[in-house]
């Protein structure tokens, strides 16, 4: 049966040279081909560290991940294949794998795989012109990841803390990059997140809120201001969604007591970086987000038709919640278990890139997302998920007491749930704007789903 079918990940390797624009590729009976490993589970397309290893083993020489080229998912046969752009880790390493093809010679070859040729010749291209899409973040492109490690590696030596291991990714993607290092004071994290136009000055946010929230937040010992990169104390493991009801319920207890607390200091957080997401703004968006028609490709007519026919009931839920006493405040923006960390007893809350002024009960998506039973099975799992989600609900919403009642604290809870998803609906449409053409696959549901459930709600 398929369902027991294993997982497998091909992956090829465009190698580049290290001076010349030329690749590296392999022959078989005048057949060309890219170099290629194969790992027999599921490899998601952010573990660059699981691929390096992998590669490095077949290539003989370390190398650098720039960012994938091409990657495709096929669950119907669980497979996944992949093309990653490489650079060598140290320019005078040699390799006796294969043979360094430039454009020229590629015109006259003829490859296994005709798709890799002309992905081959594209990058060629952009090699020979030296024309790098706009759209592509710094950490996918050639000197980076040796430029960060020498950054890093200055500042942990300025910190006096004795580097134990060489630099390692731990993931990279379209929005963000994020590296580990092994020293004496235990492991030391990188991070460089895109300056998208509704991302925060991640680095500089997080130290204040640091400052703010010393007990609830990562420990920042450096920060590059100018090329948004920061290095983090380590605060342990992700929390995840495996735990208990009560440990969630603490948990967004807490996030309400830090939101609270926060309202004072809502010009402070967005004088340092926080961007302002606040109702009149969320208002102003929604006539955008409606008539961007890339944006909303994924949708079919008739949801783009319901879509628009909500616009001034969306635009009305604004100006009712605004009415409520529940003062606009720090916003994470992507609230989740694996962004929660348990650091000395204490709860930490990392991943800032999105954090915003806004209304508060949006970061709690989570507990607004619907389900869909189809099954007996289904359905009673579906009511005991719905009776922790609403004991979820009033822990949070006991927090928010002293600004109404709890009868008016529910009514404006069913007010935010459609405008909570809208919200999110459009930092995604702004993220998938910022993208270049081949990562904008790894949003390909996120906006869509956000959008449905404002349909949902009516």
């Amino acid at each position: 049966m398929m369902l027991f079918k294993s997982w497998k990940s091909y992956f090829y390797a465009l190698l580049l040279h290290p001076t010349e624009a030329k690749v590296l590729i392999r022959s078989s009976n005048d057949n060309y081909y890219l170099p290629r490993i194969e790992i027999t589970k599921r490899i998601w397309p952010s573990n660059f560290k699981a691929i390096k290893d992998a590669m490095e083993q077949e290539l003989s020489i370390p190398v650098n991940i720039l960012n994938y080229a091409s990657y495709q998912v096929d669950r119907q046969q669980r497979k996944i294949q992949g093309i990653y752009l490489l650079e060598q880790h140290n320019p005078t390493d040699e390799t006796n794998v294969g043979t360094w093809c430039d454009r020229k010679t590629l015109n006259s070859l003829s490859f296994t795989c005709p798709e890799q040729k002309s992905l081959i010749e594209e990058y060629l291209i952009e090699l020979e012109s030296s024309n790098i899409p706009k759209l592509r973040p710094p950490w996918a492109q050639p000197g980076w990841f040796s430029e960060a490690s020498a950054w890093i590696e200055e500042e942990l030596e300025k910190l006096e803390y004795q580097q134990l291991a060489p630099v390692e990714y731990v993931k990279s993607w379209s929005i963000s990059c994020v590296l580990k290092v092994k020293t004496t004071a235990g492991n030391i994290y990188f991070k460089q997140a895109s300056t998208l136009p509704l991302f925060c000055a991640e680095p500089v946010v997080t130290v204040e809120l640091a400052n703010l929230f010393p007990r609830h937040m990562p420990t920042v010992i450096s920060i590059d201001r100018q090329r948004h990169w920061m290095l983090l104390e380590d605060f342990g493991e992700p929390i995840g969604g495996n735990v208990s009801l009560k440990v969630q319920q603490d948990i967004y207890r807490l996030l309400a007591q830090i939101q609270i607390q926060s309202i004072e200091q809502r010009e402070r957080l967005l004088a340092v970086g926080c961007l302002d997401r606040r109702l009149d703004i969320l208002q102003s968006q929604i006539d955008p987000l409606v008539n961007d028609e890339d944006a909303l490709s994924k949708l079919s007519t008739a949801e783009i038709e319901q879509l628009h026919i909500l616009v001034p009931k969306l635009k009305n839920l604004c100006s009712q919640l605004a009415s409520y006493k529940i003062p606009e405040t720090l916003v994470h923006g992507d609230l989740h278990l694996n962004n929660v960390a348990l650091r000395k007893d204490n709860y930490l809350f990392f991943d800032w890139t999105d954090s915003c002024v806004s209304h508060p009960f949006f970061d709690l998506f989570e507990l607004f997302l619907e389900s869909n039973h189809q099954s007996f099975f289904g359905s009673l799992k579906g009511l005991w998920k719905w009776k922790s989600k609403k004991r979820l609900q009033d822990a949070y919403l006991s927090q928010w007491i002293h600004y109404e009642s709890k009868e008016r604290l529910l009514e404006a809870w069913k007010i935010a749930k459609p405008l909570c998803a809208l919200h999110h609906a459009i930092t995604y449409q702004h993220i998938i704007a910022s993208l270049e053409p081949k990562y904008k696959q790894e949003f390909n549901s996120a906006l869509p789903n956000f959008v449905r459930e404002i349909i949902r709600s009516y």
